[in-house]
Parts: C-alpha cells; structure tokens; sequence
C-alpha cells in the first residue's frame, strides 16, 4: 500500500509532462512555417546547450539542414537566424526602435564589468561619448594623424621573435599590433606588459559571452589589472599631449560629464575588445592559410617586396614613412584582396537583434515574419560563403578581390555579400584603421621573416591548418595555437 501514493505522484509527472509537450507542439504549429523552425527534443530550453556549447557548429549544421534562414527556440525565446544577403542588410539597416542591439551590448557589457546596474551608463558613455570621438578620430580623413610611428612600434616589437627556436604564431602576430594599436587609445602612459592580461582575458571571451561555466579566478584578475590600468593612463591624459592621442580626448569628455572611471574604463576596454578580436584571429588565419598554400604565400610576399621597393624605395623608408593612405594604393591590391578574403572566411555571425514590435523583415521579394519579443541573429557566414556569389567559397583564393582597376581598399567588396565590417549605421568604425594594422603587420612580418610551420624544413601543401573551435563568437577561433620557425630574411 505504501507504494501506491509514490506511483500516483509518478504518473501525475508523466502526465504534467505529456501535457507541456503537447501544448508546446501545438503552439508551434500555430507559428508561421516560415522560416522553418530547427527542431528539438527539450521543451523551453530548446537549442539552448547546441548553441551555447558550439554555436560555430550547430549554426553551421542548421545552414546545411534548413537552408539560411531558420528559428531555433532559446530558453523560452525564438531566435531567428538571417543569413542571406537581404536580410542581414534589412536587419543591420531597421530603426532601432523596431530592432535593437541593446541586448548584444549588454552581453558584451558582462563580459568587462560584473556590476549589472553600471550597464546603462557604459551604454551611454560608449554610443554618446566615446563613440563619437572613434568615429572623428579613426575617419578616412584623420586616421593618418594618430597611426605616425605605428610601423616602427610593430617593427621594434618584432624583432624579438627572430632566429630563434619555434615560436607561437599567435603571439608573434598579436603582440606587435597589441602594443602599437593600444598605446594610440591608452596614450603615452601605456605599459606594454599587460599584454599577457590581455592574452589571459581574451581567451576567455567565447566562454564569457556565451555564459558558460568555467575556472575564472585568472581571468579575472587579468580583466581587472586592465581596468585599472586603463583607468591610470586615462586619468594621466591630455589633450594637449600628441603622445596622449585618442586618451586624451577620451580623458577630456569624461571629465566634461562627470563620468566615473567606474563606468568609463569598462567603456574603454570593451572599444579595446572590439578593435582587437576579430583581427587577432583574422591575421592568425591569414597565415596559416598561406603557409598551407606555398604557391600563394610566395605569391603575395613577392608581390609585396615589389610593391615596397616602388612605393618607398626600401624597408627602413616604409617602416618610417608608412600611412593608412599610402597603403591604401594599387600597388598593395593584391595584400589588400588576400586581406578581404582572411576576413570573409572568419567572418561567424556579427549581432544578436531584439525585436520591439511585430513587423516584416524584408529578404529579396519576400518577408520574414518577426514577432515582438523574437531575437534575430545575423550570420552573414551563411552568404560569405554561398557559392554563387564566391565560387570555391569555403577556400582561401588569394586575388579573389583583385580588380582590374584599384579603386580603394574596401571597394571590391561592393555588390557581394561582405558584411565582416558591418553595414549601415552599424559599419566599423575602425575599419580604415584596421586595414591598415593587418597590412602593417603582413609587410613586415613577410619582409623580416621566411616563416614555416616548426614541424617542417619548409612550406608545403601536406601541412593543415588547426580546427576551428566550435565555441568561436563573431569570427572562427583556431583550436590550437601553430608553432612556427622565423628565420630572418632581411636585416635592418
């Protein structure tokens, strides 16, 4: 008889659990067909641990399975995955009052600040107060002024790296443009050691924007060495300083509104992130691509020694005298397209939308029906790597955005689906200093070093490229980090 009451609670379960299922599959057929809806086994969570746990993956396999537009189910909310050229436009082009990417920067907020209540002034400090001296400062017109002595920086950073034993290509590449990108927005009190707390804390950033559990004790620590230390060197700013460059600008407007450091430094940081990450994995690509294409590394480092020697004579006078205009320029179209292709192929998704209201999302002849309360994901992978649009779409082509007439650095990518600097209201607003960091880094590197894989006397087709971590937000993350050889090839 004892038994009875545990079997009666036992079914009751079963039914309550039946009946959840059920409710949950009828409210689902009441859902538009459109777009197909992925389908899983766990009410409410839905797709949550796939997308989670390995979101490079399982929007991958999605794509394949239902084409490139979806909804998966999140913890209780509809996602809806874009990825052709339209909608993403569509999307990255809609008033924000109908679409906002509110809920995308307060994921990024979490990753540099624990204090929920500080979310809406770093918000405001970044859109209104930091932003617009980015936007003034990093324009096509100005950004010469604050990239003077940025080649020499990277160079001096560089040649550290030379003949010794294997080195990690990650390293090798990142820390140069670390130090000489940081110190245009830390200014003249930057400290070049807290490249290691940045390595530590960015490692971290997948785990850290998806909200997944893991040892954060050191990772931490590092993010909080770097708040207080970009809290000093901005503090320590001026505007009247050359050397301050963009910190003291930042230091000025945060005076000017009474902005605690509190607030401000996270601000900061996460400008830093947004600057960094995605070209710290795009250079890293770029690399392992070439050394497992030989034909196309020879290529392209032939193609800039000829290109060095017409626009500046030599070495030393490109290290001296290079600018984001002067790179910007025929002679390096072929380093330029091999840059364009790096960033199609690492391009992941680039923005989480919440939708305000129901409305139409346009896409080509049709619509996409968004309901208020829906999240609209953008993953322009989807149509970076649509064949249509580029044949061989999933290999790195060298000259694939050569054009027969140079017209500027960013202008091959006009009428193809290229949205790895945005679109919009929503396009980078450090793209003219961006290119101009990689192609930096690309000349001196190919210029200073004979660069092959540790485990080979030389480049061959045979050598592979890590995995792309299934855990990879915005652009693909490698699984592993590649030790190389740099054997000097010129001499300064």
């Amino acid at each position: 008889m004892t038994s009875f009451p545990l079997t009666t609670a036992q079914i009751s379960a079963v039914i309550l659990g039946l009946g959840f299922m059920f409710i949950t599959h009828v409210m689902s057929k009441k859902e538009s067909a459109h777009p197909p809806k992925v389908p899983s086994l766990l009410p409410w969570l839905g797709s949550v641990f796939g997308l989670a746990f390995r979101p490079n993956r399982f929007l991958a396999h999605c794509h394949e399975t239902f084409g490139p537009i979806f909804k998966v189910l999140v913890g209780g909310r509809n996602v809806i995955i874009v990825g052709t050229p339209d909608s993403i436009h569509n999307a990255l082009f809609t008033d924000h009052r109908v679409l906002t990417a509110r809920v995308e920067h307060y994921h990024h907020f979490h990753a540099v600040c624990g204090d929920t209540s500080l979310y809406p002034m770093i918000h405001d400090t970044i859109s209104h107060k930091l932003f617009p001296i980015i936007e003034r400062r990093l324009s096509r017109k100005a950004v010469d002024d604050v990239t003077a002595g940025f080649a020499e920086t990277v160079f001096q950073r560089l040649r550290p790296f030379s003949g010794g034993g294997p080195v990690s290509l990650k390293r090798s590449l990142t820390e140069p443009v670390y130090v000489a990108v940081t110190s245009i927005f830390l200014g003249s009190k930057f400290s070049p050691d807290t490249y290691d707390d940045w390595l530590t804390f960015w490692d971290t950033l997948p785990v850290r924007l998806c909200r997944l559990p893991f040892w954060s004790p050191p990772s931490t620590r590092a993010r909080e060495r770097l708040l207080q230390h970009i809290t000093t060197c901005v503090q320590d700013a001026s505007p009247d300083n050359d050397d301050d460059k963009l910190a003291g600008d930042f230091s000025k407007v945060i005076r000017e509104n009474n902005i605690s450091f509190e607030v401000a430094s996270p601000g900061v940081l996460l400008v830093m992130l947004a600057l960094h990450t995605n070209l710290f994995n795009n250079v890293f690509w770029l690399f392992s691509w070439l050394m497992a294409d030989p034909d196309a590394f020879t290529s392209l480092r032939d193609d800039i020694d000829k290109a060095v020697r017409g626009e500046f004579g030599n070495l030393q006078t490109f290290i001296t005298e290079a600018s984001p205009r002067r790179l910007d320029s025929p002679a390096f179209a072929l380093l330029n397209s091999a840059i364009l292709e790096a960033t199609r192929l690492t391009t992941v998704q680039n923005g989480l939308r919440h939708a305000e209201c129901d409305f139409q999302l346009k896409d080509g002849g049709g619509t996409i029906p968004v309901r208020k309360g829906e999240y609209v994901m953008l993953y322009p992978r989807a149509a970076q790597q649509n064949e249509a649009s580029y044949p061989d779409s999933h290999r790195f082509v060298l000259n694939r955005f050569v054009q027969s007439e140079y017209q500027g650095e960013l202008t091959p990518t006009t009428g193809k689906p290229y949205f790895a600097f945005g679109a919009g209201k929503h396009l980078c607003k450090g793209r003219f200093l961006a290119m101009f960091e990689i192609k930096v880094l690309v000349i001196l590197y190919l210029s200073l070093f004979d660069v092959t894989p540790a485990t080979l006397e030389c480049r061959s087709s045979e050598w592979k490229p890590p995995q792309a971590s299934p855990l990879s937000i915005g652009t693909i993350h490698p699984t592993d980090d590649v030790l190389v050889r740099l054997r000097p090839r010129a001499t300064l």
